[in-house]
């Protein structure tokens, strides 16, 4: 299954947070966003619980204050 990530980071450590989403094997696309978010990201997950794991991995780095993850149907 995909999702798109829409990130809200602490600014002062953007490109850090691009770093570490291009190391994820997860990732399967990044774009840098202006307006209410900071960063989209696309990744390909097995499952719900890979899902809500990776979301916590990004949240407790403290780089990443917020994320609205919208999944893809039919994936």
């Amino acid at each position: 299954m995909q999702a798109f990530m829409l990130l809200v980071t602490d600014s002062r450590h953007d490109f850090e947070v691009l770093e570490f989403l291009e190391g994820l094997p997860q990732t399967l696309e990044i774009h840098r966003l202006y307006g209410e978010y900071d960063v989209l990201v696309r990744v390909r997950i097995n499952d719900p619980e890979e899902l809500s794991s990776l979301e916590r991995e990004l949240l407790n780095g403290g780089q990443i204050l917020s994320i609205d993850t919208l999944i893809i149907a039919g994936e």
